[in-house]
């Protein structure tokens, strides 16, 4: 994952990393809040063994007082040193329940100790931390069995102003980071063992094969028409590049048989066919958009024709082909519906005369066949057998890598060639959105004075055309003119 990649991922889930962070910290708030209330003293004294008459000896003192001063770290959290506080102060607790509360450190510059002591009220924690410093002492004694060392009070414990727990503040910032945290590491990890195409690189490290169009999600692709009718929105732009791209997929030997086709149903192979065959055919090429989907055929609904005689009754035999090519109400493009759903697509499809058929079309039209998915039946790979080649359409967060290897696969094996790959259905917002894509929301504010111009020049024979303002001014002076005068 790049930098880029989580900074995109940050921000897609920022609601998510806030609620998390807040959820994270009022949980350890309400952790903290069953937490004892504890107050913490700290008396500290210096180190001392006997009084040197010279710099030798008090070198040598020195490193005694030293090793006291550590011997007395050691001893302060043992259990004979809270015995001695328990006899000074006459508390009626066992030994061992208050030596963890004491704890020590030892600076060996100066032969200090600090001693803390923890209670449960503030004259607790100070009694306990002056009564350490004595103890500690004492049982030092009876361990080495030798008095060489004390200690010199330097700063008696005082009552300490607040308690140290429960430390809310602290609490809440320790919630908040690791609630942040596992909120960055489940979707990291669910980032990383993400297995569906989500990219161009994707695509291209699975097939092998160029992307040809990257096809923004949008509204509009989604209904009944896919978007023939001309109002694309942001995609109209990309798929303006995949018609470009398209073209020069192979400039000396351009490709006039297209299968186009998919891993699984729902990738929109059909909106992309119905939409590319429209384009093509605004750039004036003559284009048949053929429904070679005899499972689910869509051609028909999409363009709002009649789709009840077709290609199956022209593959049986039963009419011409000629017959049954239906003008799609759009320049320079034709249709042919898949006709009645017969038992035995493959056949057909795979059939020699599927194969004249195409040839025959081909001679005058630009052929662009809807086929059906390549992963669940074997047509689409038998029609990309005999034509010039295929389009594989992926769609983004759906079709996984796997998926898209074994498309390739089945297209090498039936020996068809694999023109490029139409990434469909790219977020253009969020952690998912395609790097190169997330210009489409720029472009796509560019584009709508054109998408209305259009719209306008579409309706324009609809009804009487609308003069120019300026037209209209001037006409109405002349007949205020002519009123005036009369």
């Amino acid at each position: 994952m790049t930098f880029a990649d989580f900074v995109r991922l940050s921000r897609a889930y920022v609601w998510v990393l806030i609620g998390c962070t807040i959820l994270g910290a009022l949980l350890m708030i309400a952790k903290t809040t069953r937490d004892p209330v504890l107050y913490s003293a700290t008396a500290s004294g210096l180190v001392r063994v006997g009084n040197a008459e010279s710099a030798g000896e008090e070198q040598g003192n020195n490193q005694v007082a030293e090793d006291k001063a550590n011997l007395y770290a050691f001893l302060v959290s043992k259990t004979p040193v809270a015995q001695e506080v328990v006899d000074e102060l006459g508390l009626d607790v066992p030994p061992s329940a208050i030596a963890g509360r004491f704890s020590a450190t030892v600076d060996a510059s100066v032969n200090s100790i600090t001693i803390s002591a923890i209670g449960t009220t503030p004259v607790e924690a100070r009694d306990l931390a002056n009564a350490v410093v004595d103890a500690v002492v004492v049982v030092a004694e009876d361990v080495d069995g030798a008095n060489l060392a004390r200690i010199i009070p330097l700063e008696e414990a005082q009552l300490p102003g607040a308690p140290f727990t429960p430390d809310y503040e602290r609490a809440a910032m320790k919630g908040a980071i690791g609630g942040l945290g596992l909120a960055y590491a489940f979707l990291i990890a669910r980032r990383l063992i993400d297995r569906r195409v989500r990219s161009a690189k994707h695509v291209e490290e699975a097939t092998g094969a160029a992307v040809l169009g990257v096809i923004p999600k949008e509204e509009v692709l989604g209904r009944t028409h896919r978007g023939v009718r001309g109002d694309l929105g942001r995609a109209a732009e990309a798929f303006r590049q995949l018609r470009t791209n398209l073209r020069f997929v192979d400039v000396d030997n351009e490709p006039r048989k297209i299968v186009v086709t998919s891993a699984l149903p729902g990738e929109g192979k059909s909106t992309v066919s119905a939409n590319i065959a429209r384009l093509v055919a605004q750039a004036g090429t003559k284009v048949l958009l053929i429904d070679a989907d005899l499972r689910r055929p869509m051609i028909a609904t999409t363009f709002e024709i009649d789709g009840a005689v077709g290609l199956t009754q022209a593959l049986a035999g039963d009419v011409e082909v000629k017959d049954v090519i239906v003008d799609s109400g759009m320049t320079n493009l034709s249709l042919l519906p898949a006709g009645r759903i017969p038992p035995n697509p493959s056949e057909l499809l795979g059939s020699l005369r599927m194969k004249q058929l195409i040839d025959e079309l081909a001679e005058e039209y630009l052929v662009i066949l809807d086929a059906p998915p390549l992963l669940p039946v074997t047509d689409a790979g038998l029609l990309s057998a005999f034509c010039d080649g295929a389009l594989l359409v992926q769609a983004s967060g759906k079709t996984h890598i796997e998926q898209s290897q074994h498309c390739r696969r089945i297209l090498d094996q039936v020996g068809s060639r694999l023109l490029g790959v139409v990434l469909n259905k790219a977020p253009v917002k969020g952690a998912n959105a395609i790097v190169y894509g997330g210009g489409y929301g720029g472009y796509g504010g560019g584009y709508k004075s054109e998408y209305k111009s259009v719209e306008v020049y579409s309706t324009a024979g609809k009804g009487r055309r609308r003069k120019p303002a300026k037209a209209e001014k001037a006409e109405k002076a002349e007949k205020s003119e002519k009123a005036g005068k009369s």
